[in-house]
């Protein structure tokens, strides 16, 4: 029998960062909520929705611990079985990264909407978003699985599934960080203002992040549980996933205003219902759109502005 610190160790750090990241996401959510005038309804409501998820999500990792060092104190038996709030936190981990990727993708396609590539932005959601289906399929599909066989160990008889989500989140997630920084690159070429330019690259610094560290973390769970299936080294990474993925997504929202003041100056065009950046730039020749700007805002139509 391993010792206890070998099976819970690396959950409890697990549960460690996501108590520090739980923290974060509260943070920016009531950040968001003072600066969140000019959204719609519909944006307000998503925001709310995933920081209730990243709650309950804190709340279920945080009894399965409970259940473990305080509930079973000594029981080395009870470390065999799964509890039923580790398999439920799947199913919110699944559901709060399928919201976070719908929302990037459709600022993948309405940015590509804008500059004319309506085709290429049709494939490349379509292409998320059979990836994102999948993901939320395979992990919904494990841990229903997880029910019924109960211990660890017979998770081994459906780790394909494992290895499919977390194989297919870091091709979506990998997917829309190079799409969005082909994009701003391709925006970036032939700027004149070093201002402006200078808030595209942190812009394309975040998207690449915002893909890398929920890669990363993806991956370090695939090798951790390829390597020690028995242990609960995967558990305390797969705590993470899920909160990295909402804190990239509040954190694109509250700095849309920050970004703006650093683009102060230059001439911009009223954005398009529907486009989700934090700040504005030039598309074509004297044209500039808003990539970030919130869903429904009371803005005009770029049909409306153009000449």
């Amino acid at each position: 029998m391993s010792s206890v610190g070998s099976l819970l160790g690396a959950a409890y750090w697990g549960l460690l960062t996501a108590t520090v990241l739980y923290g974060m996401t509260s943070v920016q959510a009531f950040i968001y909520f003072c600066n969140s005038k000019g959204d719609t309804l519909l944006v307000k409501s998503m925001v709310m929705f995933l920081w209730l998820l990243d709650t309950l999500h804190f709340v279920f990792i945080a009894q399965s611990l409970y259940f473990y060092v305080i509930d079973n104190f000594g029981d080395y038996g009870a470390l065999e079985f799964l509890t039923w709030t580790i398999l439920a936190s799947i199913y919110v981990t699944n559901i709060s990264d399928l919201v976070a990727r719908w929302f990037f993708a459709r600022r993948i396609y309405l940015f590509c909407r804008e500059r004319n590539l309506k085709i290429v932005g049709r494939a490349l959601v379509t292409a998320i978003i059979i990836l994102s289906l999948l993901v939320f399929g395979c992990g919904y599909g494990f841990a229903s699985r997880g029910f019924i066989l109960k211990t660890y160990q017979r998770l081994n008889k459906i780790s394909p599934l494992l290895y499919t989500s977390l194989g297919t989140a870091v091709i979506a997630d990998t997917t829309i960080a190079v799409s969005l920084c082909i994009l701003l690159f391709q925006s970036r070429i032939g700027f004149e203002s070093n201002k402006m330019d200078s808030v595209l690259v942190v812009l394309m610094v975040f998207s690449i992040n915002t893909g890398l560290l929920t890669s990363l973390c993806a991956i370090a769970c695939f090798v951790t549980y390829t390597i020690w299936p028995q242990r609960l080294i995967y558990i305390g990474v797969y705590f993470t996933l899920s909160k990295l993925y909402v804190n990239a997504l509040l954190a694109s929202l509250n700095t849309r205003n920050r970004l703006r003041r650093s683009g102060d100056g230059i001439q911009t065009m009223s954005i398009p219902t529907g486009v989700l950046s934090p700040i504005s730039f030039p598309v074509t020749g004297t044209h500039t759109m808003d990539l970030f700007e919130i869903e429904g805002a009371n803005h005009k139509s770029t049909a409306d502005t153009l000449p």
